[in-house]
């Protein structure tokens, strides 16, 4: 029987998924605008920030701005400029002391067996909820005591402070290395510092580096404990020299709003720095073989 060189298609199959109608409920609703006004609050602070810098007429309210730079001059006099490198020291010195102290005992933590190992890493985490202001007035009494109020016992007491969160921080990077690495690292010969040094420390980078970024921002944004322990007026760092930007007559807030912004800048240039770290992650994978 001859066939029909012409056959109608065959009719698709009607789809069975519901149609997907997109329409705005009053959850939506309100949940976009509550996500508005929050970053609104965030939001008109920091633009206040930057109008106010170059505003030679800057007050509390944000407004367009009559431009000038001398508010950024004032920041950059010499005493300012000096607090800026007084914060950086101390900064850096309580950095290097709470992350290093913090690797060794993460280390510790992660592939050593030590009795107790549980309640201690509770206590730990629980010190690092302790605000240190609490402990301020038994401090002071030491510090002076033994005539250690100054820049550098400051900053170690500052790097104390952040250690038992980046010790959390580091032994959660730790514990995701396969141990097998470590154990054929042992078969060759290889010592403990150099297993430390080839495997561990390249692997646990990212987790370093967040560790490092938190105790460089916790040290650098504290403002009571480097104005209680440090007498010396040319060794407070910039939280306490903005003071003087302020008086009982009237605040300069342009030349505040510009000193604000040269502050911030060591901060987000450590995060551009170290982002690289961040990206590159835990890549485990294969590392075995």
């Amino acid at each position: 029987m001859p066939t029909n060189a012409y056959q109608d298609p065959i009719p698709p199959f009607p789809s069975t998924e519901p149609l997907r109608v997109n329409h705005w409920s009053l959850t939506k609703v309100i949940s976009n605008v509550t996500l508005l006004v929050i970053g609104a609050f965030f939001l008109l602070p920091m633009l206040w920030l930057f109008a106010a810098s170059v505003d030679s007429s800057a007050s509390w309210q944000l407004k367009l701005p009559v431009f000038t730079m001398h508010n950024y001059a004032l920041a950059l006099q010499p005493d300012y400029t000096r607090a800026l490198l007084n914060s950086l020291i101390l900064s850096l010195i309580a950095t290097i002391v709470a992350t290093v102290a913090a690797f060794m005992a993460a280390y510790s933590f992660s592939r050593q067996h030590i009795p107790w190992k549980g309640p201690i890493l509770l206590a730990i985490l629980f010190l690092s909820g302790v605000p240190i202001s609490i402990l301020i007035v038994p401090i002071y009494k030491m510090f002076t005591y033994v005539g250690w109020l100054s820049i550098l016992p400051t900053a170690i007491l500052l790097g104390v402070t952040a250690l038992p969160f980046e010790i959390y921080l580091i032994k959660n990077a730790i514990d995701a290395i396969p141990l097998d690495l470590e154990e054929a690292a042992s078969i060759e010969k290889a010592s403990i510092w150099k297993i430390l040094r080839r495997i561990v420390i390249p692997l646990t980078m990212p987790g370093i580096a967040s560790a490092a970024i938190f105790g460089f921002v916790n040290a650098w944004g504290n403002f009571l404990i480097p104005l209680v322990l440090i007498t010396r007026a040319a060794e407070q760092p910039g939280p306490v020299r903005m003071y003087g930007f302020m008086n009982s007559v009237a605040i300069n807030y342009g030349a505040v709003a510009a000193f604000s912004i040269l502050y911030s800048l060591p901060v987000v240039i450590l995060y551009l720095l170290m982002s690289r770290s961040f990206r590159a992650g835990f890549v485990l994978g294969g590392a075995v073989r």
